[in-house]
């Protein structure tokens, strides 16, 4: 069966194509794709020609998808045909490589992995499925928010405000901490304030690093990092809270175990193309810090995302401003790449 698909056909080349899907499995099901959600970061480095897809194209970007089940497989468990899923990486299609080939209008998935489809809520209008597009990669970022596991009143930093760094602000709110976002991009930072951060500086700004010190007190209890960057690696490093004595200049040296198991927490939340090193003397001043590098997710934080979602906890509003038609995507993964726009979510109906 053919089923349309954006195609990358080389570096800074995507076009609406057409692609074969295998078989359906015993323990697989075909969905049919309503909207996808594309990941920018991800999509657009993968189109540069990053993460091995250099010597791969032509190939099917994406790994998000709102799909309806329209077959099951003799051997299939817990699904049914009329099914909604919110769905992540597909089976290979038969004519064409992968990277993870989620933007097609139709799939198979395999439904006893770490990449099973979740069951979203049933019966709704297909229009109120839309929001539920951005569950997947927003359980990238609420990964690592519950790794840093933030408590009520901390402080936290998120360096980059592209799709990544806009979800892990919005469940670092969530958990009750102060978040303060930072970006070279006004526009991001304009949206972020009024998603209900707490404060939003330009880095491109002079005298941005001592704002943002200042926000934190000199340093947080929570550093996200989810520009994908060096400049926005030096600057966590520089903005995990130190002890106090660091604040001073008399120099005092405290116990070892003056924060107990409270140490301050570093995410690195996002891919790097350069190799990034660091003397871990000379990068942190205090004497402890948890680094966390999550770079995935799994059932049971796809599975909480779609909960927050059907709750109303999360409002995926800000995060689906660009709603277009296949036929039409290929000009605007162009747009993304010129910053023109900052979203897009494919309507494959």
């Amino acid at each position: 069966m053919k089923t349309k698909a954006i195609v990358y056909d080389g570096v800074d080349q995507v076009r609406l194509g057409e692609v074969t899907l295998p078989e359906c499995g015993p323990k697989q099901i075909v969905g049919k794709t309503l909207f996808t959600f594309v990941s920018p970061g991800t999509e657009l480095r993968v189109l540069g020609g990053h993460y091995g897809a250099e010597g791969n194209y032509p190939l099917v970007p994406g790994y998000a998808a709102i799909s309806k089940v329209v077959e099951v497989g003799a051997e299939v468990k817990g699904f049914r045909v009329g099914d909604m899923v919110s769905c992540r990486n597909s089976a290979r299609f038969a004519d064409m490589n992968v990277m993870w080939g989620g933007e097609a209008g139709m799939h198979v998935y395999d439904t006893e992995s770490e990449d099973s489809p979740v069951l979203l809520p049933q019966g709704l209008a297909e229009d109120a499925y839309l929001p539920y597009s951005a569950a997947e990669v927003a359980a990238i970022s609420l990964r690592g928010v519950e790794a840093a596991d933030p408590k009520e009143g901390e402080t936290a930093l998120v360096i980059g405000q592209g799709m990544i760094g806009q979800f892990s602000a919005m469940f670092l709110k969530l958990r009750g901490a102060k978040v303060v976002v930072a970006d070279i991009d006004q526009n991001r930072l304009d949206e972020s304030l009024k998603a209900g951060v707490s404060a939003a500086v330009n880095l491109s700004e002079k005298g941005a690093e001592e704002r943002v010190a200042r926000l934190g007190n000199g340093g947080f209890d929570i550093v996200v990092e989810a520009s994908g960057s060096i400049p926005g690696v030096e600057l966590a490093y520089k903005m995990i809270r130190r002890k106090p004595q660091n604040y001073s200049k008399e120099y005092k040296v405290e116990p070892i175990r003056f924060y107990g198991h409270d140490w301050p927490r570093l995410v690195m939340q996002a891919n790097y193309i350069k190799e990034v090193s660091n003397n871990p003397f000379s990068f942190f001043s205090g004497e402890g810090v948890t680094i966390l590098t999550p770079a995935d997710r799994g059932v049971e934080e796809r599975q909480r995302v779609v909960e927050y979602v059907r709750a109303g906890k999360v409002d995926m509003t800000p995060f689906l401003g660009n709603v277009v038609k296949c036929d039409d995507m290929p000009e605007q993964y162009r747009k993304l790449q010129k910053r023109e726009i900052v979203s897009l979510v494919g309507d494959w109906r």
